[in-house]
Protein backbone atom coordinates (compact mmCIF):
# COMPACT_ATOMS: atom_id res chain seq x y z
CA UNK A 1 0.00 0.00 0.00
CA UNK A 2 0.84 3.43 -0.66
CA UNK A 3 -0.06 6.84 1.47
CA UNK A 4 0.13 10.06 -0.20
CA UNK A 5 -0.25 13.14 2.45
CA UNK A 6 -0.04 15.91 -0.16
CA UNK A 7 -0.03 19.74 1.60
CA UNK A 8 0.22 22.93 0.28
CA UNK A 9 3.08 25.53 1.76
CA UNK A 10 1.44 27.73 4.35
CA UNK A 11 0.45 31.74 3.90
CA UNK A 12 3.38 33.33 1.59
CA UNK A 13 4.16 37.09 1.10
CA UNK A 14 3.28 36.83 -2.51
CA UNK A 15 -0.54 35.36 -0.70
CA UNK A 16 -0.96 38.56 0.96
CA UNK A 17 0.15 40.98 -1.48
CA UNK A 18 -2.10 39.41 -3.98
CA UNK A 19 0.43 38.65 -6.27
CA UNK A 20 1.25 35.61 -9.37
CA UNK A 21 3.64 33.42 -7.43
CA UNK A 22 4.39 30.75 -9.85
CA UNK A 23 8.30 31.07 -10.08
CA UNK A 24 8.43 34.09 -7.96
CA UNK A 25 10.66 32.86 -5.34
CA UNK A 26 8.64 34.50 -2.36
CA UNK A 27 8.80 33.43 1.59
CA UNK A 28 6.39 32.51 4.15
CA UNK A 29 4.95 35.15 6.50
CA UNK A 30 5.26 34.70 9.90
CA UNK A 31 1.70 33.12 9.73
CA UNK A 32 2.67 31.04 7.52
CA UNK A 33 5.52 29.73 9.75
CA UNK A 34 3.14 29.28 12.30
CA UNK A 35 0.99 27.52 9.96
CA UNK A 36 3.72 24.89 8.96
CA UNK A 37 4.65 24.72 12.76
CA UNK A 38 0.83 23.84 13.61
CA UNK A 39 0.67 21.07 10.55
CA UNK A 40 3.91 19.69 11.72
CA UNK A 41 2.56 19.24 15.67
CA UNK A 42 -0.50 17.77 14.26
CA UNK A 43 1.44 15.06 11.69
CA UNK A 44 3.41 13.90 14.40
CA UNK A 45 0.33 12.97 16.46
CA UNK A 46 -0.83 10.74 13.18
CA UNK A 47 1.69 9.73 10.81
CA UNK A 48 5.11 8.21 10.50
CA UNK A 49 7.03 9.01 7.40
CA UNK A 50 9.58 7.52 5.36
CA UNK A 51 9.90 10.40 3.11
CA UNK A 52 9.70 14.24 2.55
CA UNK A 53 9.42 15.45 -0.73
CA UNK A 54 9.29 19.05 -1.40
CA UNK A 55 9.10 21.54 -4.07
CA UNK A 56 12.13 23.48 -4.22
CA UNK A 57 10.62 27.20 -3.57
CA UNK A 58 11.32 28.68 -0.31
CA UNK A 59 7.81 28.88 0.59
CA UNK A 60 7.53 25.14 0.39
CA UNK A 61 10.65 24.29 0.97
CA UNK A 62 10.37 26.34 4.21
CA UNK A 63 7.16 24.57 5.14
CA UNK A 64 8.67 20.90 4.53
CA UNK A 65 11.64 21.64 6.58
CA UNK A 66 9.43 22.89 9.57
CA UNK A 67 7.97 19.69 9.23
CA UNK A 68 10.80 17.69 8.75
CA UNK A 69 12.30 19.07 11.74
CA UNK A 70 9.16 18.08 14.14
CA UNK A 71 9.39 14.64 12.61
CA UNK A 72 13.62 14.43 12.29
CA UNK A 73 13.04 13.33 8.98
CA UNK A 74 15.28 15.18 5.63
CA UNK A 75 13.74 16.62 2.72
CA UNK A 76 14.64 16.11 -0.35
CA UNK A 77 13.56 18.13 -3.25
CA UNK A 78 12.15 17.91 -6.32
CA UNK A 79 11.99 20.42 -9.52
CA UNK A 80 8.78 18.79 -10.15
CA UNK A 81 6.82 19.95 -7.60
CA UNK A 82 7.24 23.78 -8.67
CA UNK A 83 4.79 25.74 -8.64
CA UNK A 84 2.37 26.68 -12.88
CA UNK A 85 5.32 28.69 -14.09
CA UNK A 86 3.47 31.77 -15.46
CA UNK A 87 6.29 33.27 -17.22
CA UNK A 88 6.41 36.89 -17.30
CA UNK A 89 3.65 37.40 -15.24
CA UNK A 90 5.13 35.66 -12.00
CA UNK A 91 5.99 38.17 -9.55
CA UNK A 92 3.54 41.02 -10.30
CA UNK A 93 0.66 42.01 -8.35
CA UNK A 94 -2.67 40.53 -10.18
CA UNK A 95 -3.90 44.06 -11.03
CA UNK A 96 -0.72 45.08 -12.70
CA UNK A 97 -0.75 41.59 -14.54
CA UNK A 98 -4.26 41.91 -15.55
CA UNK A 99 -3.53 45.30 -17.55
CA UNK A 100 0.06 44.56 -19.03
CA UNK A 101 -0.91 40.53 -19.99
CA UNK A 102 -4.80 40.22 -20.37
CA UNK A 103 -6.19 37.21 -20.78
CA UNK A 104 -7.22 36.47 -24.01
CA UNK A 105 -11.31 36.44 -24.59
CA UNK A 106 -12.33 32.79 -24.32
CA UNK A 107 -8.98 32.31 -22.14
CA UNK A 108 -6.16 30.57 -22.94
CA UNK A 109 -6.38 27.12 -23.97
CA UNK A 110 -4.83 24.25 -21.79
CA UNK A 111 -1.90 23.71 -24.59
CA UNK A 112 -0.88 27.78 -24.87
CA UNK A 113 1.96 29.35 -23.09
CA UNK A 114 1.99 32.43 -21.87
CA UNK A 115 5.13 34.39 -22.58
CA UNK A 116 8.37 32.36 -21.06
CA UNK A 117 6.08 30.58 -19.22
CA UNK A 118 4.75 27.07 -19.50
CA UNK A 119 1.35 25.35 -20.74
CA UNK A 120 -1.49 23.69 -18.60
CA UNK A 121 -0.50 20.67 -20.40
CA UNK A 122 3.33 21.02 -19.34
CA UNK A 123 2.00 21.49 -15.82
CA UNK A 124 0.00 18.07 -16.21
CA UNK A 125 2.77 16.22 -17.74
CA UNK A 126 5.32 16.98 -14.66
CA UNK A 127 2.23 16.08 -12.21
CA UNK A 128 2.00 12.50 -14.13
CA UNK A 129 6.03 12.09 -14.36
CA UNK A 130 6.24 12.64 -10.82
CA UNK A 131 3.32 10.73 -9.70
CA UNK A 132 3.93 7.61 -12.44
CA UNK A 133 7.86 7.42 -10.97
CA UNK A 134 6.81 7.64 -7.32
CA UNK A 135 3.90 4.66 -7.78
CA UNK A 136 6.61 2.70 -9.77
CA UNK A 137 9.40 2.83 -7.01
CA UNK A 138 7.92 2.07 -4.57
CA UNK A 139 5.82 -1.57 -6.09
CA UNK A 140 9.17 -2.18 -7.56
CA UNK A 141 10.58 -2.09 -4.13
CA UNK A 142 7.31 -4.30 -2.49
CA UNK A 143 6.93 -2.59 0.84
CA UNK A 144 4.36 -0.56 1.92
CA UNK A 145 5.15 3.53 1.93
CA UNK A 146 3.88 6.96 3.48
CA UNK A 147 5.34 9.48 1.76
CA UNK A 148 4.39 13.18 2.26
CA UNK A 149 4.43 15.17 -0.50
CA UNK A 150 4.86 19.69 -0.03
CA UNK A 151 4.14 21.50 -3.26
CA UNK A 152 1.78 24.83 -4.50
CA UNK A 153 -2.26 24.82 -5.29
CA UNK A 154 -2.30 24.20 -8.87
CA UNK A 155 0.53 21.33 -8.84
CA UNK A 156 -1.30 19.43 -6.28
CA UNK A 157 -4.53 20.23 -8.25
CA UNK A 158 -2.66 18.49 -11.47
CA UNK A 159 -1.26 15.83 -8.88
CA UNK A 160 -4.76 14.99 -7.30
CA UNK A 161 -6.40 15.10 -11.64
CA UNK A 162 -3.65 12.50 -12.48
CA UNK A 163 -4.25 10.07 -9.20
CA UNK A 164 -7.74 10.19 -10.33
CA UNK A 165 -7.12 9.50 -14.01
CA UNK A 166 -9.19 12.88 -14.97
CA UNK A 167 -8.53 14.05 -18.21
CA UNK A 168 -6.47 17.37 -19.70
CA UNK A 169 -9.48 19.41 -20.56
CA UNK A 170 -12.15 18.08 -17.37
CA UNK A 171 -13.61 20.79 -15.66
CA UNK A 172 -13.07 19.57 -11.94
CA UNK A 173 -10.71 21.36 -9.79
CA UNK A 174 -9.34 21.02 -6.31
CA UNK A 175 -9.18 24.02 -4.04
CA UNK A 176 -5.85 24.06 -1.34
CA UNK A 177 -5.86 26.53 1.66
CA UNK A 178 -3.26 27.38 3.47
CA UNK A 179 -1.30 24.08 4.99
CA UNK A 180 -4.28 22.36 3.53
CA UNK A 181 -4.00 17.97 3.77
CA UNK A 182 -4.89 15.92 1.21
CA UNK A 183 -4.53 12.14 2.14
CA UNK A 184 -4.73 9.55 -1.03
CA UNK A 185 -3.75 5.64 -1.00
CA UNK A 186 -3.51 3.14 -3.41
CA UNK A 187 -4.20 -0.69 -2.76
CA UNK A 188 -3.05 -2.67 -5.44
CA UNK A 189 -4.95 -1.27 -8.35
CA UNK A 190 -7.31 0.89 -6.30
CA UNK A 191 -7.05 4.63 -6.16
CA UNK A 192 -8.70 5.79 -2.57
CA UNK A 193 -9.17 9.70 -1.72
CA UNK A 194 -9.59 9.36 2.09
CA UNK A 195 -9.49 13.48 2.68
CA UNK A 196 -9.06 16.66 0.23
CA UNK A 197 -8.30 20.48 1.97
CA UNK A 198 -8.34 19.04 5.30
CA UNK A 199 -7.05 22.03 7.77
CA UNK A 200 -8.37 21.21 10.86
CA UNK A 201 -5.08 21.12 12.42
CA UNK A 202 -5.48 25.68 12.03
CA UNK A 203 -8.42 25.01 14.51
Amino acid sequence: MIELIIVRHGQSVGDIENRFEGRADLPLTQLGKDQAQKLADWLSTKYKFDKIVSSPLSRASETAKIIGNKLNLDISLDDRLMEYNKGVIDGLLKEEADKKYPIPEGGRKYYERIEKGESLIDLRARAEEFLAELVGNVKKDNVDKKLLIVSHGSLISQLLKSFLKLPMDSKVHFSTGDTGVHSLKIYNNDRIVITTNMQQHLL
